[in-house]
Parts: C-alpha cells; sequence; structure tokens
C-alpha cells in the first residue's frame, strides 16, 4: 500500500496542481479564460443537469458523469456550508474517451489529468475522474463564489480542492513528508509554492490541505461558511475567524495554536 505522503504526491501531480517539472508555469491546469480545447469525436452526447453541460460518449456514458458531477456538487456545499451560492450559468464538462485523447485535443502534458478552462473542466475515462471533477469543481466554485482574484487566499482555494478530492477518494488521510515540521501560518498564508523546492511544496499542500479539514470538520460546515463568505466580504483573516467560528477561536493565529494541538490532522 502506497504511504499517504506518495499518495498526496500522486494525487496533486495527476491534478496539475504542483507542475512535475519545477520549471513548468504555475497553475498549468487552470488556464483561465480562453478558447475551448478540442471537442469529442462524433458519437458524442450533450446532457445539461442543475449546475453542468456534460459531454461524452454516449447517452448513458453522460448521464453517469453528470450523477457523479452533481453529488460531488452537494458534497462541496454541504462540506462549505455554500447553499445559497448559485453559479451565473452551467459548467461545461468534457470527458474525453482516453488520456490520449485529452493530451491531443487540449495540449496537455502526459501527467495532467485534468484542466481547467475559464468555467470549464476537461478530463477523461477512468478511476482517477471522480477526484479530479472534484478538484477543478473546488477552484471553480471557490473562484466565482469570491467573485475577484485572491491570491491571498490561495492556501483556502488550494486546501478545499485537495479536501474535496480527498473526499472524493474515499476519504483518504494525507500527511506531509516524513521529517517536515509544521510551516508557520504566517509564512503558510502568503506562500505560493512557485519555484520552491518539490519537499516544501509537498508540505505546503499536505497542510493546507490538513488546515481546512481542521476549520470544517473542527469548525462546522456553517461556520466555515460563514468564514469564507466574511473573506468574500472583504474582511481580514482574523475578523472572518471570529465570525465564522465564535467561542472556538479569536484569530487565525488561536484556530493555529489549536490546529497544533490537534496533532496536525
Amino acid at each position: 500500500m502506497r504511504t499517504a505522503f506518495a499518495t498526496l504526491c500522486a494525487l496533486l501531480l495527476w491534478c496539475g496542481c504542483v507542475p512535475l517539472p519545477l520549471e513548468s508555469p504555475p497553475e498549468s491546469s487552470n488556464l483561465g479564460p480562453r478558447p475551448s480545447f478540442g471537442d469529442l469525436d462524433p458519437g458524442g452526447k450533450t446532457l445539461s443537469s442543475l449546475h453542468f453541460e456534460v459531454r461524452a460518449y454516449g447517452s448513458d456514458r453522460a448521464q453517469a458523469v453528470s450523477d457523479l458531477a452533481e453529488r460531488s456538487y452537494e458534497r462541496i456545499m454541504r462540506d462549505t456550508g455554500l447553499y445559497s451560492f448559485m453559479p451565473r450559468d452551467l459548467y461545461p464538462l468534457v470527458v474525453y474517451a482516453s488520456h490520449d485523447e485529452f493530451m491531443r485535443k487540449t495540449g496537455m502534458p502526459a501527467w495532467s489529468a485534468g484542466a481547467a478552462s475559464g468555467r470549464s473542466i476537461y478530463s477523461f475515462e477512468g478511476p482517477h475522474l471522480s477526484g479530479v471533477l472534484s478538484h477543478e469543481m473546488t477552484h471553480l466554485i471557490f473562484n466565482e463564489f469570491m467573485g475577484r482574484e485572491t491570491p491571498e487566499l490561495r492556501w483556502i482555494n488550494e486546501g478545499l480542492a485537495v479536501y474535496e478530492e480527498m473526499q472524493a477518494s474515499l476519504g483518504v488521510s494525507l500527511t506531509p513528508p516524513p521529517g517536515t515540521r509544521p510551516i508557520p501560518f504566517v509564512q503558510m498564508v502568503s506562500l505560493a509554492p512557485i519555484g520552491e523546492q518539490r519537499t516544501t511544496v509537498n508540505a505546503w499542500y499536505a497542510q493546507v490541505f490538513s488546515v481546512v479539514r481542521f476549520l470544517i470538520e473542527r469548525g462546522g460546515h456553517v461556520g466555515f461558511g460563514q468564514f469564507l463568505t466574511s473573506l468574500r466580504d472583504g474582511r481580514n483573516a482574523d475578523d472572518a475567524v471570529r465570525a465564522g467560528f465564535p467561542g472556538l477561536w479569536t484569530s487565525l493565529a488561536s484556530a493555529e495554536s489549536a490546529w497544533l494541538a490537534s496533532g496536525n490532522p
């Protein structure tokens, strides 16, 4: 059985969050607004659901992917307490038949298993699909909910995406590389792991996953939703912690102390 750290590395590399070559462009699977990638070959079917417009090969497969995506969406809403959030339109979701077709039509590197372009998600058939959809979907929902660029909240965006990916992957629990020490929150929230050493990048992803899980599971889903809402409304992290988790923590530093005391779950 793979170690938790090895699992983390594999999943993050598949999602494209940690570029395999360190010199690769950051966020290479989150490409921002751009023309759509190549469409499916003849035989592709389109199915619209409450939140998604799915393109896949065959009506039955489109229905199955649509059901999977809607279950992931509902879980993300439940985990974040953002039931009042309404996306402005359906999220396009394209599932290619194979990794080869995915690479050929998106231009993504061989290690990538998913890409987000604008509001669309692209992946391909395989056992990774549930985790990749949950990860990329979380980014789209988070960005649309915030309504603006939030580089200062990258730690939450990435931590939540990995948390949802793990939820979709049967609740796998992850730990940082052996021998690494917790990153002080004042550094964690400002670190953009671009050009950093691989061990630093992996430790950062493992920690932001752990911290977000702690806030959700110890602070409560409703509280986490209020925390995000306060951040969206322009309040600083300390004020958002007080608004979201009254009676638990009075600042981000006090949440850090509680997280450290918990043994870094």
